[in-house]
């Protein structure tokens, strides 16, 4: 199983931790895209029954806050496939747990094509 699972737990505090910064979204102006290895993207759509998937944002508020893309697969009517191992108790990374969590956290900057257009305006 993937090294890149995580818990619910963890998913939710971070993702309640994003959205309960003070501002708007536009206000998030470092944050500008996130680097996803290919090898992890498949690992997400090779689950039985996913239709597409979803990337929720997330900071890790004990990292100083630290963004994290959290991607789950979804299924045919639109629901989040987080499997029952996601709950409270399980084990992130080890390889044994399946949540339907996954943890992408290549954020740029740092992971940054400055040269692309996407980038934004060069200095």
């Amino acid at each position: 199983m993937a090294v890149n699972t995580i818990c619910l737990e963890k998913a939710e505090a971070w993702t309640k931790a994003w959205r309960g910064q003070d501002g708007t979204f536009t206000d998030h102006k470092d944050l500008k895209a996130f680097l996803i290895p290919l090898e992890d993207l498949k690992e997400v759509t090779k689950e039985s029954g996913v239709a597409n998937v979803r990337a929720y944002i997330g900071i890790d508020t004990s990292n100083d806050n630290e963004p994290h893309l959290i991607i789950v697969g979804v299924d045919a009517e639109g629901k989040d496939m987080i499997y029952a191992a996601a709950k409270k108790g399980c084990v992130d990374g080890d390889g044994s747990v399946n949540t339907g969590l996954y943890d992408f956290s290549d954020p740029c900057p740092t992971t940054c094509d400055i040269t692309s257009p996407l980038y934004g305006p060069q200095k």
